[in-house]
């Protein structure tokens, strides 16, 4: 029974989850509190909003794995907040202003899109940092999702004025969002790779360049409610894959 005593210790893994627990609410409560003014008394499109929320889950995130102790509170804090936020959200999602606050598309849409992210999440994490020991590239390859997922809904929404018409294509995507995608999941791989993996110059461009080209081609043939899914965990093995190469 002494592994009890190693769980519980101020250094064991309920305290390395409820330190990870404290740094999301310290980051989600005064985003929140900044996001609540922003759509309650601003005219805002919609979507821009709706890329604010998955820019506070993306971001949040990835902060608490840099911070995290163990890759174990760090996947299973991603896991107990799903299931904790579930259950609240299906509660909640019959008041009317639950729809227009969350910008949902159709019914029980952001408790499954939560449920799915913070699993994907937990996923992530498992993979990168668990199996092969690379904390910072599971934060990397969360962060270029979601920058890029964002930035495509920016620029392709309001602009994206040519359809991606390739077979298999999701077909609702556009060649210039997903140029917006690649930039972007570029850029912050570029940036992550060289201050956290302390990759030089041409090698982060070249690794962060793979990432992005490939999640960039998954984001294009992923059904849009998937690719919170499929699209992290193919920059994240994509990033793997080729940081022996790296050096």
């Amino acid at each position: 029974m002494a592994w009890i005593g190693d769980v519980i210790a101020p250094s064991g893994l309920v305290a390395q989850i409820l330190r990870c627990m404290g740094i999301l609410a310290g980051y989600i409560v005064p985003a929140v509190l900044v996001l609540l003014p922003i759509r309650l008394f601003t005219k805002v499109p919609s979507f821009v909003f709706r890329k604010l929320l998955h820019m506070v889950a993306f971001t949040c995130v990835s902060l608490m794995i840099v911070a995290a102790d163990s890759w174990q509170a760090a996947a299973l804090t991603s896991v107990i907040v799903a299931v904790a936020l579930y259950p609240l959200l299906a509660a909640i999602e019959g008041m009317p202003w639950y729809a227009d606050l969350f910008v949902q598309k159709k019914p029980g849409e952001i408790r499954k899109s939560l449920l799915m992210l913070f699993f994907t999440f937990a996923g992530v994490v498992t993979l990168a940092w668990g199996v092969f020991g690379q904390p910072h590239i599971a934060a990397t390859a969360i962060l270029m999702w979601g920058t890029g997922d964002a930035q495509a809904a920016l620029v392709g929404i309001p602009y994206g004025r040519h359809k991606v018409t390739l077979p298999l294509a999701d077909g609702k995507k556009s060649w210039e969002g997903s140029l917006a995608m690649l930039g972007m999941a570029l850029f912050v791989g570029f940036l992550m790779l060289v201050t956290l993996q302390g990759l030089p110059f041409p090698s982060a461009f070249a690794l962060a360049s793979a990432g992005a080209l490939v999640g960039t081609a998954t984001e294009l043939f992923t059904p849009s409610e998937y690719d919170t899914v499929t699209v992290p965990l193919a920059i994240v093995v994509a990033l793997l894959a080729l940081l022996p190469l790296a050096g």
